[in-house]
């Protein structure tokens, strides 16, 4: 009787367990060019990097998608390890800090004064599939508004759109998609800032 309750209570206990899918989680680290611009007006001024806007869904680990146009949905066995919004911060802080366009580049953070403000709003962050789940591509859509902090006015204005093939359909290969996406939308961002600053 001993030994049939035992087996009884192990064969209960396994039957409750769920096993749990592994979860992998990637990382925003695009590549950065390290080679400083020759913009000279503003490299007596400071620039503040202001909080990013972007749409709610990026502001969580989820990997979100969008399949056929229309729906999106979310990658089971896969997420962010750190949220996007988050981590798009900081690779722009970085990469405008490498620039040397500006004497010094903080963040929202910062209680810091700066002489301009870069209000920045990702209105795209996302991998596509299409044709029946045959071919994927990523796409990011950046707003920028570089604001004189003393007069309170925009100074310049633009939208910076790339697009980058998937080479799989799968989220890793759309994980590097979005990273080669992001290290061209940084390198876009850099010489918009360039060209107002010559």
């Amino acid at each position: 009787m001993r030994y049939l309750l035992i087996i009884v209570g192990t064969i209960f206990m396994t039957a409750c367990t769920v096993t749990q899918p592994h979860v992998t989680e990637y990382i925003l680290s695009p590549k950065i060019n390290t080679t400083p611009y020759k913009a000279k007006s503003c490299q007596e001024s400071s620039l503040k990097v202001g909080q990013i806007f972007s749409p709610k869904s990026l502001m969580t680990k989820k990997m979100k998608y969008i399949e056929n146009e229309y729906e999106e949905a979310s990658f089971s066995q896969s997420e962010w390890a750190r949220t996007p919004n988050r981590a798009i911060l900081d690779v722009l802080i970085k990469s405008i800090r490498i620039s040397k366009i500006f004497s010094d580049v903080s963040s929202f953070h910062s209680r810091v004064s700066t002489d301009m403000l870069l209000e920045t709003h990702i209105e795209k962050f996302i991998q596509y599939f299409e044709k029946n789940n045959q071919k994927s591509y990523v796409e990011i859509v950046v707003t920028y508004n570089l604001i004189d902090i003393i007069s309170a006015k925009s100074i310049a204005h633009t939208t910076i759109s790339v697009q980058v093939d998937s080479t799989d359909v799968n989220a890793k290969s759309g994980v590097v998609a979005l990273n080669e996406a992001l290290s061209q939308t940084l390198e876009k961002t850099n010489q918009w800032l360039a060209g107002i600053c010559k």
